[in-house]
């Protein structure tokens, strides 16, 4: 007799057990609500992604621009919502880095020993300048310096091993490079592996200082040591070089460059980052602060862009501004955003605007030739302070960029219509119904002066093809992205097992505690989608297995916002009677 347990045939008696954790599953929802901008920056390492949790984070690593300004009003957007915990930014523009090599010229030929390249990228980065000076005590002391900012680190060293001959042999010499050790004497060189064998000892064998002491110390007449517990430290490449060194008494080898060399890509420095040239072995020569050169911020392209929403397929983000106010760039984020909805499973929505002085025929229509439920069109600029403190135009496009960072500070499916944005002032006062009537025809998602604040009008989408509120309003249209996702993550893990009657009831157990918590209320849930004792949230989930075909239906009622409040007053005529005593 056999039984098959828990994936086994088991012969042999045995007790078995198995612990069916299915139950334990977290249900919890984990889609997110992150917003991310495109577009130029001064510092930043260009079309990679950034993220940050707080202005400061992006003020020291973006250090100024349309980009920077956009991250750091996105923390405050409203009085009405949260800022987003995360920004994600990516630097359109194609900046370089600078760059300064640092040579040694001891020899006859002046040799390179060390590249410095800036940390950053971009022109700020021609400001970085570098000092070498004799160490006060050995080594070398280095300094960097950005304007005010700076490092320093004197007496920059590392003794790593000491050597010293003691055979009989009247002289004895040792030559370091970076692939090997050589001892020689009077009569000729020391024979590495054995009698009669000379082979100088091979670094990418004997590749840590403790194994070349270990190595050393196999030779006769051969006295070596670790110093400074070094043993760990590199050899191959990290020694400093020695040429027909006399080692009669003590010598001590050292891997100064290669201790220069890291100090400048520690955590020590945050300027520079170094390499050693390959064959370097000798330390570069002092030199007063000079400059590193060669840094740009690059010329900004549509395929600087285009390569942006590219990496930008990469990470998972819900809503997506380019700071840009071009409709070229602007066609491009929403063709991006219908790509990841539709195709790569990862929906998401933009927001966009226009440049300074754009008019209302402008917006509307920018509005009809995007004509797309996953991008909205924001209208018009408006006015604040800088950094210096000056009120300043920024354009539409900084105004999506608010829009869209308060929609990242809210649960899903809330609209920002008649919500607050912080600003200083308008680019100018729509007229409601006048002009706001005409820009939400158009689909434009207009911002008007009120009593109350600066207030988005009706947060819409560009679509036009019809009155559908998922394609219409943002909020909703979110809200259906949120439920489809959630649902869509919870039976991910069901694809590959066994199908069976077990398998669907699975099915519908998971959807169904999906949506149980997307509809559960605000504060302590997400609230997307709404319903009662009547008329419940969702229902008739139904699972269908056809081959290998899991199919899952259910209704849901995403929420939608309410626009409109038709006030009915009946006025009757009053009718009484008095008497008089």
């Amino acid at each position: 007799m056999s039984v098959f347990f828990n994936g086994r045939l088991w012969v042999s008696p045995a007790t078995m057990s198995v612990v069916d954790d299915s139950a334990m599953a977290n249900r919890n929802l984990a889609v997110g609500n992150v917003i991310a901008f495109i577009g130029p920056s001064e510092g930043g390492e260009p079309n990679t992604i950034l993220k940050f949790g707080s202005p400061s984070q992006a003020q020291a690593v973006l250090r100024g621009g349309l980009l920077l300004n956009a991250v750091e009003k996105a923390f405050d957007p409203s009085s009405q919502t949260n800022g987003p915990s995360t920004v994600v930014a990516i630097r359109v523009n194609p900046a370089t880095q600078s760059s300064l090599v640092l040579e040694d010229s001891t020899g006859e030929v002046a040799s390179n020993v060390i590249g410095l390249t800036s940390t950053d990228y971009g022109l700020s980065t021609q400001q970085i300048k570098v000092k070498i000076e004799s160490g006060t005590l050995s080594g070398k002391k280095l300094s960097t310096q950005l304007g005010n900012d700076f490092y320093t680190e004197d007496n920059v060293s590392r003794d790593v091993l000491s050597v010293q001959y003691t055979g009989p042999l009247p002289t004895a010499t040792l030559t370091v490079t970076n692939n090997t050790v050589t001892f020689n004497t009077s009569e000729g060189e020391l024979p590495a592996n054995g009698p009669g064998e000379v082979v100088p000892i091979d670094l990418v064998i004997y590749n840590t200082v403790q194994k070349l002491v270990d190595r050393l110390n196999a030779i006769t007449g051969v006295l070596a040591a670790v110093l400074n517990g070094q043993g760990e430290k590199i050899t191959l490449g990290g020694l400093d070089s020695i040429i027909a060194q006399g080692v009669s008494l003590p010598y001590t080898v050292t891997a100064d460059l290669q201790a220069i060399v890291d100090w400048f890509n520690g955590i020590s420095e945050g300027f520079v980052n170094a390499t050693r040239f390959p064959g370097a072995g000798t330390l570069p020569d002092n030199m007063d602060f000079t400059y590193l050169g060669g840094g740009s911020n690059g010329i900004t392209t549509n395929q600087s862009w285009a390569d942006a929403f590219t990496t930008l397929q990469t990470e998972d983000v819900q809503w997506v501004v380019p700071i840009n106010a071009t409709a070229a760039i602007h066609a491009m984020a929403d063709s991006h955003c219908s790509y990841m909805s539709n195709i790569a499973r990862l929906e998401r929505r933009a927001l966009v605007g226009g440049g300074e002085g754009q008019t209302q025929t402008d917006v509307k229509a920018a509005a009809l030739a995007l004509n797309s439920d996953r991008t909205s069109v924001c209208y018009p600029g408006y006015y604040d302070y800088d950094a210096q403190g000056n009120l300043v135009l920024y354009p539409a496009y900084m105004t999506a960029a608010l829009v869209g960072a308060a929609f990242a500070g809210s649960n899903p499916g809330t609209a920002l219509t008649n919500k607050a944005i912080k600003v200083r002032g308008l680019e100018l006062k729509l007229r409601n119904p006048t002009d706001t009537d005409d820009l939400i025809k158009a689909g434009v998602l207009c911002v008007e002066e009120t009593t109350r604040g600066y207030k988005v009008v009706k947060s819409i989408s560009t679509w036009l093809n019809n009155a559908n509120y998922n394609r219409v309003e943002v909020s909703t249209g979110f809200a259906m992205d949120f439920v489809a996702r959630s649902v869509r993550d919870a039976l991910d893990d069901l694809r590959g097992q066994k199908g069976s009657p077990v398998s669907l009831s699975e099915a519908v157990s998971r959807a169904d505690s999906v949506l149980r918590e997307l509809a559960r209320p605000e504060p302590s849930g997400p609230g997307v989608i709404v319903g009662d004792e009547n008329n419940p949230a969702y229902k008739n989930i139904t699972a269908t297995l056809n081959g290998d075909v899991l199919r899952v239906e259910f209704q849901a009622s995403p929420v939608i916002p309410i626009n409109y409040i038709p006030i009915t007053i009946h006025a009757v005529p009053f009718s009484g009677s008095r008497a008089v005593a």
